[in-house]
């Protein structure tokens, strides 16, 4: 894997990851591969969050363009489709120095989508087996939510307390991590907006499932 790789590099991408029809073709690769080594796996998700956050205007940050573009190309009907998809979505928001609130609320959705009755999604695949929020939930909800505290306090907006709430509604209050009440104990001091839409589950849609310089800027 460790050869293909760098011939990937060097043949293949040897600019990096410059088009979106470059990022789709590293995700056709990334569906072929039956086996996949932590070789690969740093290389998709460090390459297509590169060209995600860097590769394309607006620098630095994600957009409601490469918001919808990312929740298109990696989910089902909202749910993410793979483990290695996931890591792409927390490293993307991890190293963009703005998300949209459509992106951190669909990635806040994976836990509800895997508490459900029929629950479905990467997420649920990856977390421990438990009715309530565990301390792994915790992990992943920091690392969605860890540019939205200021001062020590928890700053969200409609959509994604909304959808805090909606985990909280379908967890097993008894078998929570005592860390979950502290923020759901937060989140209901937030008024509840009269209407809060989705567009999907959170999709921002275009006309295509093309994520070009013209569509981002």
């Amino acid at each position: 894997m460790a050869d293909d790789i760098l011939m990937l590099r060097k043949y293949a991408f040897p600019d990096g990851i410059c088009s979106s029809e470059d990022a789709l073709a590293l995700f056709a690769l990334n569906d072929s591969c039956p086996e996949q080594s932590p070789e690969w796996s740093t290389y998709f998700v460090e390459s297509l969050a590169a060209y995600l956050v860097r590769g394309t205007e607006p620098l630095g940050r994600i957009d409601d363009a490469k918001a919808g573009w990312l929740m298109r190309t990696i989910a089902d009907d909202g749910a993410v489709r793979s483990a290695l998809d996931l890591e792409l979505l927390l490293h993307a928001m991890e190293v963009a120095s703005e998300v949209p609130e459509s992106l951190s609320a669909f990635a806040l959705d994976q836990i509800r989508l895997a508490l459900e009755p029929g629950a479905r999604g990467a997420y649920r695949a990856i977390r421990p087996a438990s009715a309530g929020i565990t301390a792994f939930d915790l992990t992943y909800i920091w690392r969605v939510l860890r540019g939205a505290t200021e001062r020590g306090r928890l700053m969200l907006s409609p959509v994604e307390a909304r959808v805090l709430r909606e985990i909280d509604e379908l967890a097993d209050a008894k078998t929570h991590h005592p860390a979950w009440r502290e923020i759901i104990a937060a989140v209901t001091t937030y008024e509840r907006p009269k209407e809060v839409l989705r567009s999907g589950p959170w999709l921002v849609t275009d006309a295509g499932h093309r994520l070009t310089q013209e569509v981002a800027a």
